[in-house]
């Protein structure tokens, strides 16, 4: 026989193979998972956060992930998502939602999800999610009467006893869940409607072999409900129902758990289970979201192909993935190793990239849509000192070798870079940052000190030399970088790149104009801009890069300079409906790093059809302007992979150190917390009435649930405690005592109203020394702290108590009202800082539980969900008294 015969039978053969493999994978989606036909009425499932239990809200949202995860089931197809700009609020919470969408709306008469990788936070943000009782107990009741539910119940699901016990969830209500004669001790807590956690039969992986996979969660379902209401007693005839809805081989819908296994053969027994087996796997959702991610390893693609190579010995078809991304490089990394597991199959599989824009965290609310046509913008790019290139290369080769050993040093790195970067993109010399903030943050807590050292060499570099000491095998790298930073870092000390470009378009009356807006990286670098000698002469709007999205047309501006373009701001000026005539994205080398990977798939995904023209406007203004595109990834990959995992916080400490008993808390995702015994601590509530409650730390046990105050989480809290109204209007009353006492204090200038007050001090206490003359002048004139851009304002008062309350003496003020000064107007002006950590747990935990939080929060975007993601199980507690170590 010829090749050319040869080669025409391999063809045929080929061809009647994929044709009896496509009429197979028909046959098994057929028969996999049966839509229910003829249903009646469908019911749209509202939900709430536990934040707000009364604010009913569609999935619409996220309706671009729960419509992906059903195309998978209908076609097999794996797909990839990415979320953008705002985060999903993870994949688990999609996956009940569908699951529970599945059944409202009839799209599926049973199902059998997973979720990988499986751990054992994966079910938190599912517990802080309610989902309406009304909606539930339609569905059931449409299920029950629907006339052709013989054609899709099987017989050997429990679809009675699911409907029995979600039927009667349309009893829950206020009435009821507030009845003296429910079986419960604490008559304060309500329960109106269970979460969506408790409504999904979720069965967590069973590690160990000699066991079945899956094991029954009937005590899971409905729990807190069950609890708090009726609706557990024995009178209620629901016990045996429980059990069926629990069992994994009954539940009409379950939720399956699969490992991180490092080999497919590890997975073989979850995807070969009694139930996958049964009624086999219709779609598994993959969690490669930040909190999913967070107990993989930073290389996790061998996992993900190991998963994926056991979907081919899955009982029926093989079941299509869903992977969850809300980042361009995890979605990137993601895609690669889902095409090239595709591409491997027979038949070849197929792999769509899906877009869902999100314009708020979470999956719940209206839908955000892009406008259809944005106007285009005239983006320009001047990258500044590609000199630096060579630093940041050895950085991300020191930083991905220090990673690759597991060592701690790989977040110094990461902050390192970022050090490089800010300076580099300073919109003054070093120098005069540094007189600046020496009077603007001046306090020796660890807030101001942090502020300081962003102009400070080699405060900064400190962290890097201190690797050196743990990391002797990277010690002669460590040091020659620190050298060469430092040299670098040395020329800025007068004008950096970035501000000799922005004076020079200052001399410009076009730009130096009302009409044209300046957007800094920071807060704190855009104050210290104000208080430069160089802002006189400016008439430009100042504002932080989270200023770019509130500008309006009523603004009237016409141009832009984003100083040391990020993605938050990019994310707006892709997204913004204003069209100024020009933006000028401003910077150094390092300053792109996150720029050209996050654009990439922006101009091919579909849903982000409309921006495709101005991300690609920015990509190719950044390749003019000189941007380092290879070295822009490499550095953006390996600082989105390092976390900088805060494990210790201390919160006994305030004003002087605290030597005193410790009550030390260690947390499901390992975080250990330190509190005094009579600290209090926010308890996650049962009831909705509020989503926390008040406890001492000494009554903690292990399986609570509390909040905890992580770096994240504080500054969120300090932003709302900063800008609330109450605090500055205490803070207000302060300050105009303030100007009253400088008024009536002797002395024609203020340093001489200080000087009167400081022979005042020192004859109270003889240690007061003269150098306290400018503190005492910085005082007499606190009302005078000019408002930040976040809308809080400095107390402008003594760093601690003891000195404070000398001061007040001084200037004739008594004991009670200089308490109340302090406790009302300081305190809650700087209490998050550590230093006075428990002061500032203490005013947490009365803001929180303060109606005047619902205010001050309003207009924080999404705050309350982050803060309610920052509640972590006890998993131990252990009380000591260190005999005044811990001071």
């Amino acid at each position: 026989m010829d090749p050319a015969e040869r080669q025409a039978q391999q063809r045929a053969h080929a061809d009647r193979t994929r044709t009896l493999l496509a009429a197979a994978s028909k046959k098994a989606r057929e028969t996999s998972t049966l839509e229910r036909p003829g249903i009646s009425t469908a019911t749209r499932t509202r939900f709430a956060i536990r934040a707000k239990p009364s604010e009913w809200l569609f999935a619409d949202a996220g309706r671009a992930v729960i419509d992906a995860i059903f195309e998978c089931i209908k076609d097999g197809s794996d797909r990839v998502v990415m979320t953008w700009p705002e985060p999903p609020g993870g994949a688990f919470v999609a996956a009940c939602v569908a699951l529970r969408e599945a059944r409202g709306m009839g799209h599926l008469a049973h199902a059998s999800f997973a979720y990988w990788p499986w751990r054992d936070g994966a079910t938190w943000a599912a517990r802080l999610v309610l989902v309406n009782p009304s909606d539930i107990a339609a569905a059931a009741r449409s299920a029950i009467n629907d006339a052709h539910s013989k054609d899709w119940k099987r017989t050997d699901l429990a679809h009675n006893s699911l409907e029995m016990i979600e039927i009667r969830l349309r009893d829950l209500d206020l009435q009821m869940a507030t009845s003296p004669g429910r079986p419960l001790s604490d008559a304060s807590i309500i329960v109106r409607s269970p979460t969506v956690l408790e409504t999904t039969a979720v069965f967590a992986p069973v590690t160990s072999k000699p066991a079945p996979p899956y094991g029954p969660s009937a005590d899971k379902i409905l729990r807190r409900v069950r609890r708090h209401t009726f609706l557990g007693e024995r009178n209620a005839g629901l016990g045996d129902r429980f059990d069926h809805v629990g069992d994994p081989m009954k539940t009409p819908f379950a939720l399956l758990g699969l490992p991180p296994a490092k080999r497919a053969e590890e997975l073989a027994r979850f995807v070969q289970s009694e139930r996958v087996r049964t009624f086999g796997l219709d779609v598994v959702i993959v969690d490669l979201t930040r909190p999913g991610r967070s107990e993989l390893p930073d290389q996790w693609e061998p996992r993900l192909e190991a998963l994926l190579k056991s979907f081919d010995v899955a009982s029926g078809r093989r079941p299509a993935a869903l992977v969850l991304t809300e980042d361009a490089f995890t979605f990137r990394r993601a895609t690669r190793v889902i095409k090239a597991s595709a591409a491997v199959r027979r038949p070849r599989g197929r792999v769509y990239e899906i877009g869902a824009y999100l314009d708020h965290r979470g999956l719940l609310g209206p839908v955000a849509k892009l406008p259809s046509e944005m106007p285009a913008i005239a983006f320009q790019a001047d990258i500044k000192d590609a000199s630096l290139a060579p630093l940041r290369d050895r950085l991300i080769v020191l930083g991905r070798a220090l990673r690759e050993d597991a060592h701690a040093g790989a977040a110094v790195v990461s902050r390192t870079l970022a050090f490089l970067r800010r300076s580099a993109s300073l919109p003054i010399g070093l120098s005069e940052a540094r007189e600046i903030t020496d009077i603007l943050y001046d306090a020796d807590d660890e807030v101001d000190s942090s502020v300081r050292a962003m102009f400070r060499p080699k405060m900064a570099l400190g962290a890097l030399l201190a690797v050196a000491e743990i990391a002797p095998a990277y010690s002669s790298e460590i040091r020659s970088l620190v050298e060469g930073i430092g040299s670098k870092v040395g020329e800025w000390e007068s004008e950096t790149p970035v501000s000799l470009k922005l004076a020079s378009l200052l001399e410009q009356s076009a730009w130096n104009a009302a009409s044209t807006v300046i957007a800094f990286p920071d807060r704190r670098i855009a104050e210290t801009y104000l208080a430069s000698d160089r802002a006189v002469r400016c008439d430009c709007t100042i504002i932080d890069h989270k200023g770019i999205a509130d500008l309006s047309e009523a603004a009237q501006v016409r141009r832009i300079v984003v100083i040391g373009p990020g993605p938050q701001a990019i994310r707006a000026l892709l997204t913004m409906e204003l069209a100024p005539e020009t933006v000028l994205l401003l910077g150094d080398a390092a300053g792109s790093a996150l720029l050209s990977a996050e654009l990439a798939p922006l101009g091919r995904i579909a849903a982000f059809a409309s921006i495709a023209a101005r991300a690609k406007a920015i990509t190719e203004a950044l390749r003019r302007g000189g941007t380092n595109e290879a070295l822009d990834l490499a550095e953006a990959e390996f600082r989105i992979v390092v976390t900088d995992q805060e494990e210790r916080i201390d919160l006994t400490q305030a004003n002087e150190a605290y030597r005193g008993p410790v009550v030390e808390i260690r947390t499901q995702r390992g975080q250990i917390l330190r509190y005094r015994p009579t600290s209090d601590v926010l308890l996650l509530s049962p009831g909705e009435a509020r989503p926390f409650e008040r406890v001492v730390a000494r009554e903690i046990e292990a399986g609570d649930s509390i909040l905890v105050l992580k770096n994240d989480v504080r500054e969120l809290i300090r932003r709302a405690i900063a800008g609330s109204r109450r605090s500055l209007a205490e803070l207000g009353l302060y300050h105009q005592a303030i100007a009253g006492i400088r008024r009536e204090t002797p002395g024609t200038t203020v340093r001489d109203k200080a000087r009167h007050v400081l022979r005042s001090m020192q004859a109270m206490n003889g240690s007061v020394p003269d150098s306290e003359l400018h503190n005492i002048t910085r005082w007499l004139s606190a009302d005078d702290a000019p408002m930040k851009i976040d809308g809080a304002r400095q107390p402008g008062a003594a760093r601690d108590w003891p000195r404070f309350l000398l001061f007040m003496h001084a200037v004739g003020i008594q004991d009670a009202l200089a308490k109340a000064y302090w406790d009302a107007a300081i305190t809650p002006s700087r209490s998050y800082r550590a230093q006075e950590g428990h002061l500032f747990n203490q005013r947490v935990v009365q803001f929180i539980l303060d109606p005047e939080a619902t205010t001050a929060w309003a207009s924080m975007r999404d705050v309350w969900q982050e803060v309610l993601e920052g509640v972590d199980a006890v998993v131990d507690v252990v009380t000591s008294n260190e005999g005044g170590r811990n001071g």
